[in-house]
């Protein structure tokens, strides 16, 4: 019978054999393997044998963004130390800011050589998974290197398949874990780990950058002073309402679409809607903005700040089963948000919707009665915008509570 390391070390080599496989399917894919590659020589070039070292692991570009403020702030308490930041995913990989660390590298798969291999190379002082990510093998060798080990941000679940693939036991070893709410603190517990703090959702605690000059000022020319409605990471079930109201529409409002999958659906979005859209990156210096009442964005990394220009924000995700997007970046701007109707289990959402700055529709109709209600009601988009704020200010701090409480 296999044990579970065996079986563990297995399914490592079935899944880097399936990446291999996918990856002339994939551009995400074939990134990620191309990138691994160059893991180990970008870490020996980029530190030496002592250095005082921080490492922070995130999936993604989403899960970056919302430990950034955190990183800045363990940059001014482990002064003199390097920082070393990984990703799974492309999307973090080539949007991180890269003046904030030494070096930054795609996190290679965890089999023991690796692992072995990644902590020959550095000694880190302190090593922070955010959100929830677990990787047993290194966070086992992590320790073994003489590393506090820390769980920043996570929201976790019961789950059979844990105990299975070691996740558990690895969740045993962290030596404090910083989770999102209650929930996740008794069953961490129940797991066996008492080091357990709840911090809420690091994303309060985001700082969402300013667009460049040149960026904000083609935003301005294009809404012209007239209201603007931005949607954000929509998904087709979305778009099927949202363009159909566009099209429909005959007013003076703006719209800004950025898309979720924004190779596949950009292209799609300006050929339904047609002469009265542009792409942001057919944009030149004589095109006329005020001639198109539709901007769609085929860019990543504009979505969060461009919700400071909206009247009214809607986020995608809802409509459909591929899961709600982040609603907590026009809140931070203090906008009237509108979300689809599948928005159980996001706390965020369930809790803005019962505060009154957030609002779910379930259909065209739903959605053409809401957004004209908030959008000709000034009296009311204050009343929304004024709840978002005190909404998203009580539950800042998070950064505060994990400085406060490292070992």
């Amino acid at each position: 019978m296999f044990k579970t390391g065996n079986i563990n070390s297995l399914l490592i080599k079935i899944f880097e054999v399936i990446l291999r496989l996918c990856a002339p399917f994939s551009k995400k894919i074939e990134k990620g393997i191309k990138g691994r590659k160059n893991s180990f020589k970008k870490l020996k070039s980029s530190f030496k044998k002592g250095d005082n070292i921080v490492h922070i692991h995130c999936a993604s570009h989403g899960e970056y963004l919302m430990s950034e403020k955190l990183i800045t702030h363990l940059k001014d308490k482990f002064v003199n130390y390097k920082f070393l930041l990984s990703f799974i995913s492309p999307s973090g990989y080539e949007n991180a800011n890269l003046d904030l660390f030494d070096c930054v590298i795609y996190l290679p798969l965890e089999s023991n050589k690796n692992c072995i291999e990644f902590y020959k190379i550095i000694s880190p002082k302190a090593t922070f998974f955010i959100k929830n990510e677990i990787w047993p093998n290194f966070i086992k060798h992590a320790k073994m290197s003489g590393s506090k080990v820390y769980s920043a941000g996570g929201n976790f679940s019961s789950n059979y398949l844990k105990k299975i693939f070691k996740i558990n036991s690895a969740i045993k070893e962290f030596d404090s874990i910083f989770v999102l709410n209650e929930n996740s603190k008794k069953v961490v517990e129940q797991i066996g780990n008492q080091n357990v703090i709840v911090i809420g959702d690091l994303r309060y605690d985001t700082v969402i950058p300013k667009l460049s000059k040149e960026t904000n000022e083609i935003i301005k020319g294009f809404i012209d002073k007239n209201n603007c409605v931005v949607f954000g990471s929509t998904w087709k079930e979305d778009e099927n309402i949202i363009l159909k109201y566009i099209n429909d529409y005959k007013g003076n409002t703006k719209y800004i679409i950025a898309p979720h999958e924004i190779s596949k659906n950009s292209e799609r979005i300006k050929k339904y809607l047609g002469d009265k859209s542009i792409l942001f990156s057919k944009i030149t210096s004589n095109t006329n903005l005020k001639e198109f009442s539709c901007l769609i964005i085929d860019n990543i990394g504009m979505l969060s700040s461009l919700y400071s220009y909206s009247t009214v924000a809607y986020v995608g995700g809802g409509m459909g089963t591929k899961g709600l997007h982040n609603t907590l970046e026009p809140a931070y701007f203090s906008k009237p948000i509108i979300i689809g109707k599948n928005y159980k289990g996001f706390d965020e959402a369930e809790k803005m919707i019962k505060d009154g700055n957030m609002i779910s529709i379930s259909n065209y109709s739903d959605f053409t009665n809401v957004l004209e209600s908030i959008i000709n009601n000034e009296n009311l988009i204050k009343e929304m915008s004024d709840k978002c704020t005190k909404f998203f200010d009580k539950n800042k701090g998070g950064v505060k509570l994990i400085l406060n409480n490292l070992k």
